[in-house]
């Protein structure tokens, strides 16, 4: 399912363009004598999983909405305009095929291969559900400019808590203008006192709002379905909040965070946000190899078969690629071609619809065995209308952008 979701929203924002055809970067299978074994593919065994941006409209009319410009900044006084402007770039966007939600940016490392930061998100578990892998959009730079579905990054579930809502996903790389929100503490919590509010209610991207604690509550006791329970401390306010706040963070008037919106009730100004007493137990959990995150079902590892192509010479003997369930056909639709010339990339192809035609290019420009970046045409039509980039030289890449031949 997840490998869906990245696949939606790199399509939702190709254009049609010309220039690239399919046919310029060479067939599947080029005509050839029997296979011959080669050692090439010990070098590039490409055993990484690699998602395509598949042609599918599933989060259409969700992402429609959050591509509309977003509206003028109104608030109230000086404070609540500094909070907002400091703090909105650390609330990122998490969307999966099913819904969206909100999350916090809570820490930030180095990303391996990349000059870029990679960041770990706050969020509730019912946000991420039962996906291993998500969508995670940050706020455009300028106030007002439309979200780019193309520049969301793919955010990896680490950590999920059923019990208190709670889940951590790792996006690949967070923008320089995000902030770690910090974290406040349970006795800074007041009956009464302001809090604030950001997220993403019914799709409307980056929506701050305003309220005040209405009360601690101990040991509280919800359940949103039949079959599901949670138990946690949680502040009770008059915060309103709406699904696609979920997640979110609720934060003090010092700016700290402390709460993780969660959930509403019947009745007015009935919202309640999971406390930061819970979450900092949750962490320090984590840290301790708690909550891994459970497969819905685990699909069995699956070797396919990946033929060798050398330019001008026969073609050699079959290689494996692992984990590759969309190849998994019982022939051969993917190839490793190496030109003889060795100014040219060796590029790795795909027919990932398997309808006999390439449709994924994944190229290594200095033959050195990293993957530099690909090339993906997500309507079929013959052409490429998605790049992918790979600055950790795997074979899938960390994120999309539009395509755009060169002149």
């Amino acid at each position: 399912m997840s490998r869906r979701l990245l696949r939606t929203l790199a399509i939702l924002a190709c254009l049609p363009s010309g220039g690239l055809f399919a046919q310029e970067l060479g067939p599947l299978l080029p005509a050839g004598p029997s296979p011959q074994r080669s050692p090439l593919l010990d070098q590039y065994a490409v055993e990484d999983t690699i998602h395509k941006p598949l042609a599918t409209t599933s989060l259409s009319a969700t992402l429609d909405r959050m591509r509309q410009a977003e509206p003028q900044l109104r608030l109230r006084g000086a404070r609540e305009i500094e909070l907002y402007r400091t703090l909105a770039p650390s609330v990122a966007l998490i969307a999966t095929e099913t819904g969206l939600g909100s999350g916090s940016l809570i820490a930030t490392k180095a990303a391996a291969g990349s000059t870029a930061k990679a960041g770990l998100i706050l969020t509730n578990a019912h946000v991420v559900g039962g996906d291993r892998e998500v969508a995670v959009i940050f706020k455009p730079q300028q106030e007002g400019d439309k979200i780019d579905p193309a520049k969301a990054v793919l955010g990896r579930v680490l950590k999920v808590d059923p019990v208190r809502d709670l889940a951590l996903v790792e996006a690949a790389s967070v923008p320089a203008n995000a902030a770690v929100i910090n974290f406040g503490a349970m006795n800074e919590v007041q009956v009464g006192a302001d809090v604030h509010a950001i997220g993403h209610p019914s799709g409307q991207t980056w929506t701050y709002t305003k309220g005040i604690v209405s009360q601690i509550r101990r040991g509280y006791e919800w359940q949103p379905g039949p079959t599901q329970k949670h138990v946690a401390d949680v502040i009770q306010t008059q915060t309103p909040i709406n699904p696609g706040n979920s997640g979110g963070p609720l934060i003090g008037d010092n700016g700290r965070l402390i709460g993780v919106n969660s959930f509403k009730q019947e009745g007015e100004g009935l919202n309640f946000a999971v406390s930061v007493g819970e979450v900092e137990k949750f962490l320090k959990a984590a840290e301790g190899g708690a909550f891994e995150p459970k497969l819905a079902s685990a699909a069995p590892e699956k070797s396919c078969k990946v033929k060798v192509l050398y330019e001008g010479r026969a073609t050699s003997d079959d290689g494996f690629i692992r984990n590759m369930d969309m190849y998994c056909t019982g022939k051969v639709n993917a190839t490793l071609y190496v030109p003889d010339d060795k100014s040219k990339p060796i590029v790795f192809r795909a027919d990932t619809n398997k309808d006999g035609k390439v449709d994924a290019w994944v190229f290594d420009e200095d033959r050195d065995g990293k993957w530099d970046y690909s090339l993906w045409d997500t309507d079929f039509d013959g052409k490429p209308d998605m790049k992918g980039l790979h600055p950790d030289g795997k074979l899938e890449p960390t994120r999309y952008e539009k395509y755009r031949p060169k002149s």
